[in-house]
């Protein structure tokens, strides 16, 4: 790890030194060489020559403190669970340096993300479009083309966290793999369209563990207007999850997980369907944003984990496979007073990890347990906006897991018989560069 750590900031102060070589060299020879770097909103960027690229880096730091109703709570929605002898912490979220070189048709991502826990790399890749913006594609590790939350960026998103749903099924919003991206001709009825599809390896940030690539697909459509705007998505997942045992289990209604012949290499669907739809309209009282999105399908996970059967990636571990089908949903309202510079936010979020299985049957049929409950979170939040920097927020999660009178427990962490005390407040400061 510290090896890791020492590579990523040796390349960082590369990257920098590089940028600011050539602006000195340059700019002595007059005013057709490189432009000075300038601060601007969206970050710093760099000119190379007249016909050269431009170097970007922007970035956000989101530090914050959490209080948890009891210590050691697993609060799945808001960083991580808590350590077993605190319920409260301070933590940096996200700490990112995004660096955009751009050439015009071509374009290289590189952002690694620092926090106390270490360094990672959340995004690396090459995009290309065409003059025309009509077609373009991309190649490397970069956010999945699946519904609104994915590539809506942490630094804008209203609460603090992702939908439980969103963090099942994609514990990393990113993947490795190549997309296409077709978009209809500007000033036409056609450019308000945009399909995204691609192959991925289908582990995450992991390295890949077999030959399969999964497909990701996603049709939008953007209406903009004076006062607003609204659209809709539909996306699919396509894939499978590598069995690396020598048996699965599928669930049978009434029995609960029934061992299935198998081999190990064998491979477990992992099919995904999801709609959204989202509109802004500004009015009186402010401009209103309400999103929403509803997913479905078949997840792969293990006897007692719901999300990533690998840890870090699909495909990765070594208990056998329970195949579930699925249901989560999510809904946005946020307000923004007037044209002041605070807003307030209303959030629900819905995750039913086995839709075959009643809460009165889990913990009873056989494999049922914890993996099976579901959740219904509700948040409220306020941001103000301070200026085009810097952002204050206030959230509260309030969570509400599925009550199983087969899943009681002494432990007051475990007790799915009646309702666990995991709401979590964050107070939250961001600033962006």
């Amino acid at each position: 790890m510290l090896m890791k750590r020492k590579s990523t900031t040796l390349v960082l102060a590369a990257l920098l030194l590089a940028g600011s070589n050539v602006t000195a060299a340059e700019g002595s020879h007059g005013e057709s060489a490189a432009i000075a770097p300038k601060v601007e909103e969206g970050g710093l960027k760099v000119r190379f020559g007249e016909k050269g690229g431009q170097l970007k880096i922007s970035g956000y730091l989101q530090a914050q403190w959490q209080l948890a109703q009891q210590k050691g709570i697993a609060a799945f929605t808001d960083g991580g669970s808590f350590n077993a002898n605190s319920d409260n912490r301070f933590m940096v979220r996200r700490g990112r340096v995004k660096f955009t070189y751009d050439l015009g048709v071509m374009q290289v991502v590189f952002q690694p993300d620092f926090t106390e826990k270490g360094v990672s790399i959340k995004d690396a890749y090459i995009k290309l479009t065409a003059p025309s913006q009509i077609i373009g594609g991309q190649v490397g590790l970069f956010d999945r083309p699946f519904g609104y939350e994915i590539s809506y960026s942490s630094s804008k998103r209203e609460s603090p966290e992702r939908s439980r749903v969103y963090l099942s099924l994609f514990p990393n919003e990113r993947d490795l793999g190549a997309m296409l991206t077709l978009r209809g001709k500007k000033g036409t009825f056609l450019n308000r369209f945009t399909l995204n599809g691609g192959l991925f390896n289908g582990n995450g940030i992991g390295q890949e563990t077999d030959s399969r690539k999964d497909f990701i697909g996603r049709l939008a459509y953007l209406h903009a207007y004076r006062t607003g705007e609204w659209g809709a998505a539909f996306s699919y997942y396509g894939g499978g999850v590598l069995n690396p045992a020598n048996e699965n289990y599928k669930f049978v209604k009434g029995q609960g997980f029934v061992q299935q012949d198998g081999v190990k290499g064998d491979y477990s669907k992992r099919h995904y369907f999801g709609a959204a739809a989202q509109v802004s309209q500004q009015w009186a009282a402010g401009t209103t944003h309400i999103r929403a999105e509803y997913l479905w399908g078949k997840q792969p996970g293990t006897l007692n984990k719901n999300a990533d059967p690998g840890g870090t990636s699909f495909g990765a571990g070594k208990d056998p496979l329970y195949l579930r089908n699925f249901r989560g949903a999510y809904v946005y309202f946020i307000q923004d007073i007037g044209k002041s510079k605070h807003s307030v936010v209303f959030k629900y979020d819905n995750y039913d990890p086995n839709t075959k299985v009643g809460a009165n049957e889990i913990g009873r049929l056989q494999g049922t347990g914890a993996a099976d409950v579901a959740y219904n979170t509700y948040g409220i939040g306020y941001l103000f906006r301070w200026n085009k920097y810097l952002t204050l927020s206030a959230y509260y999660d309030f969570v509400d897991n599925e009550k199983c009178p087969g899943l009681s427990s002494t432990d007051p962490l475990k007790d799915y018989a009646s309702h666990i005390k995991q709401n979590v407040l964050t107070l939250r400061v961001q600033a962006k560069f």
